[in-house]
């Protein structure tokens, strides 16, 4: 063997031991699967951060899971109550506006009647909205020719 050739091996092992040397460390000392510790890029503390993830996933599906139930039976219990008021409506109805059909498709659907109510208070509402924009467009009318 020429210098040249003993030379990149002696460069090799001085770079290749220290990584060796980490990864063993890592492996042994933080009990990681084998390729993730031979990984550069895996780190302890991103190991770490993983598992606690995967621990907690369980509880935040469950919170989640609860605050979903509790959405579902008030609005059921609104619409198996017939207790579905104008401020409903309302809410509904913004909720329209901003773009959220899917979600109000998916309120309406709970209960058999939920729509039928839903589209009886609207009535009202734009029933009563008319009224308030015919009264404004004569009251302008007045004090124009006034």
């Amino acid at each position: 063997m020429n210098y040249i050739t003993i030379g990149a091996l002696i460069l090799i092992t001085l770079i290749a031991l220290p990584y060796l040397f980490s990864s063993f460390k890592k492996l042994n000392s933080h009990h990681m699967p084998f390729l993730k510790a031979f990984n550069p890029m895996c780190s302890p503390t991103a190991y770490e951060a993983e598992l606690l993830k995967k621990s907690l996933s369980p509880i935040t599906q469950e919170m989640e899971n609860k605050e979903m139930a509790g959405f579902i039976n008030h609005w059921t219990a609104k619409f198996e109550n017939k207790q579905l008021n104008v401020a409903d409506v309302l809410l509904l109805n913004e909720q329209l506006a901003v773009g959220n059909t899917q979600q109000v498709n998916g309120i309406l659907a709970l209960h058999p009647d939920a729509l039928n109510m839903y589209n009886e208070i609207n009535k009202g509402l734009t029933a009563i909205e008319t009224e308030k924009i015919a009264a404004q467009t004569a009251a302008a009318a007045e004090s124009a020719t006034a």
